[in-house]
């Protein structure tokens, strides 16, 4: 019954709201605020990793106990890429922190496509002016593209996945109608104080949906009991809360009705 509920009526409610954030609009965005000139200076020094020139990316590495660590890590990071030039290479992730009289912290992050592998190379750089020193490097492996990663879809998934997916459209659909029905029914109290109530969900559950890792919140408030959210390369992530208030208040709507008398 409950899968049922999904495919009839819950996942056609879902498509329309996951309409208006389509994954290609959001990557083209993105790709459309990195600079080019960051994107060029760090792709030099993943470029350079990539191709084992090490004694270059050793010379652009700051100096200190961090820069040590970074050096020591460059065989491994580098024997992590496959033989072999990459079918594509783009820009999957960006940070840019700014502070005065200070140089620019750079985070950027490159996604290496190859026939069987992805490899995302991460690259914090301190730029100064057209040159940057290297503070931090990372190589992470895929099995898929982050923009496959990202991608909603229901192949795959487990019992949590459609537990949290129905629990995502049930609950702002409760606590709608809960609020319908509080401002059409004549009360004997202030309706105020129970659509503030109504309106609100208690406690969290982050459900991420490409690796179904889940984070619970038991002290937290969420207004219509729901959020979703994504951008460009990044998975989405359902965040589901109790609608603790409209429960309540449709199991106390009759007492709380005004009786008839009062009505007419």
């Amino acid at each position: 019954m409950f899968l049922l509920f999904l495919r009839t009526c819950a996942l056609p409610f879902l498509f329309c709201m996951l309409a208006g954030c389509q994954q290609s609009d959001m990557i083209k965005d993105f790709e459309q605020i990195v600079p080019l000139q960051d994107q060029q200076l760090a792709r030099h020094y993943s470029d350079l990793l990539r191709e084992k020139q090490l004694d270059y990316v050793r010379m652009a590495t700051e100096p200190g106990n961090n820069g040590d660590q970074i050096r020591q890590a460059l065989p491994a990071l580098s024997a992590a890429f496959p033989a072999g030039e990459p079918q594509y290479v783009k820009v999957v992730g960006y940070q840019r922190i700014e502070q005065r009289d200070m140089p620019q912290l750079l985070r950027i992050s490159f996604e290496y496509a190859y026939p069987e592998k992805w490899i995302v190379s991460t690259i914090v750089l301190r730029k100064y002016g057209t040159d940057a020193t290297i503070m931090g490097l990372s190589v992470a492996p895929q099995t898929a593209s982050l923009e496959q990663q990202a991608t909603f879809t229901l192949r795959g998934k487990s019992l949590r996945h459609y537990v949290v997916l129905g629990a995502a459209i049930l609950s702002p659909m409760l606590i709608l109608s809960a609020l319908v029905l509080c401002l059409r029914s004549k009360l004997t109290v202030r309706k105020w104080p129970w659509l503030l109530f109504i309106s609100i969900g208690f406690g969290q559950l982050s459900l991420n949906w490409a690796t179904g890792q889940y984070l619970f919140l038991p002290i937290a408030i969420q207004l219509f009991g729901v959020a979703a959210g994504t951008s460009a390369y990044q998975p989405w992530t359902f965040i589901v809360s109790l609608p603790l208030g409209a429960i309540v208040f449709l199991l106390v709507r009759k007492k709380l009705a005004a009786p008839a008398s009062l009505m007419a």
